[in-house]
C-alpha cells in the first residue's frame, strides 16, 4: 500500500501500510519529533516479509494535519495511535520509537496494556531534566521565529522564506542530532539534507514543532512517567546512542533501573538520530528483539 490519509480523531493523518498483510504480528513506527514516516525505510526492511507494519506523521507533523483545538499530548497521542490502529484492523503490535515517538509508544502501554506486545524505544526518556528542556527549547524558539515570519506573510507561500526558516531550523538541531563521527565521516551528506529538509518544508510545518516541542515539556511535570514505568508488563528493549548529546544513556539507564525485566543496549560512538546513523544496525536489532519475543511467547503458550 502507498502513503495515504485518513481522518482519524479529528485530524488527518498520513500513514502507510507496508509489509505482509497476511502476517499475524503487526510492528507500529512510531516517529520522533521531527521525522516523516520515511525515516524509517531502511529499518523497516528486515521485517518486511514477517510483518505487517505500519509507520505515520504524528498530529502536527510534517504531512498529517497541525490541528489548534487543544494542546498536544502524550495521552492524546496514544488515542490518536489506537484509532488509527483500528482503522487499520490492527489489534495489538509491536511497537518502535525513536526519542518522541518511543515515549509516545510507553504512553500508549500505560493506557492499553493489553494492545503493546512489546516496545522497543530508540533514544527516548521518562522526564525532562532541565537542561534538556533548555536544549529543545532553543529548537522551539527557531520554528517559532518561522511561525512569526511566516506569519506576516498573510497567507502567501513564500519558497525562499521556507528555504531560510527549514535551514535555519535544521543547523540548529545538527549539533544534538550527531555524533562528531558521523559528521567528519558525512559532512556532505549532512549538508545535502539540509537542502532536502529546505525543500520539504511548508507553512505549517513549523507550527507543528511548536505544539509537539510544547508536548515534549509536558514530560517535565504533568505527564512525566518514570514513577510509572513498573505499570509496564510487556517485552522492552531501550537503545541507547553512547555519545548522544540531548538524551544520553543515563535516561534509559534511569528506565532500565525503574522497568522490571527490560534489556538495554548502547551503540558505540553514536549520537541521538540513530535511525539515520546506524538505520542497518537497528534494522537487525530490532528484528532478533521481536524474534525472542514471539519465540518466548510460544515457549509460554506452548507450556499453558
Amino acid at each position: 500500500m502507498s502513503v495515504t490519509t485518513i481522518k482519524i480523531n479529528g485530524f488527518e493523518c498520513r500513514y502507510e501500510l507496508s509489509g505482509n498483510p497476511e502476517a499475524k504480528e503487526a510492528v507500529v513506527f512510531v516517529n520522533g519529533i521531527a521525522n516523516s514516516l520515511e525515516s524509517w525505510n531502511v529499518i523497516k526492511e528486515p521485517l518486511e516479509s514477517s510483518y505487517k507494519i505500519l509507520a505515520y506523521d504524528l498530529r502536527g507533523q510534517w504531512f498529517s494535519e497541525v490541528t489548534e483545538d487543544e494542546p498536544y499530548s502524550f495521552k492524546g497521542m496514544a488515542e490518536d495511535l489506537h484509532a488509527l490502529m483500528q482503522a487499520n484492523d490492527i489489534d495489538s503490535a509491536h511497537f518502535v520509537g525513536t526519542s518522541l515517538g518511543g515515549e509516545i509508544a510507553f504512553w500508549f502501554a500505560l493506557m492499553y496494556p493489553e494492545k503493546a506486545r512489546s516496545i522497543c524505544s530508540i533514544a527516548s526518556v521518562s522526564e525532562v531534566t532541565a537542561l534538556l528542556q533548555f536544549q529543545v527549547n532553543r529548537w522551539r524558539s527557531i520554528a517559532l521565529e518561522a511561525v512569526h515570519e511566516i506569519a506576516e506573510l498573510k497567507g502567501e507561500t513564500d519558497k525562499e522564506v521556507l528555504r531560510k526558516w527549514g535551514h535555519n531550523f535544521y543547523q540548529g538541531v545538527v549539533p544534538e542530532l550527531y555524533a562528531n563521527t558521523f559528521l567528519e565521516a558525512n559532512y556532505e551528506v549532512v549538508q545535502q539534507r539540509d537542502k532536502v529538509f529546505q525543500e520539504m518544508c511548508h507553512p505549517d510545518f513549523f507550527k507543528g514543532q511548536v505544539y509537539l516541542s510544547d508536548m515534549f515539556f509536558r514530560l517535565r511535570n504533568d505527564e512525566k512517567f518514570t514513577h510509572r514505568l513498573s505499570e509496564i508488563k510487556c517485552p522492552t528493549l531501550l537503545i541507547a546512542g553512547e555519545k548522544d548529546a540531548i538524551k544520553p544513556p543515563s535516561f534509559s539507564e534511569l528506565m532500565v533501573r525503574n522497568l522490571p525485566g527490560s534489556q538495554m543496549r548502547v551503540i558505540k560512538d553514536a549520537g541521538h538520530a540513530l535511525i539515520n546513523e546506524r538505520p542497518v544496525e537497528l534494522g537487525s536489532m530490532v528484528k532478533e528483539f521481536l524474534q525472542e519475543v514471539i519465540e518466548e511467547e510460544e515457549v509460554v503458550h506452548s507450556v499453558a
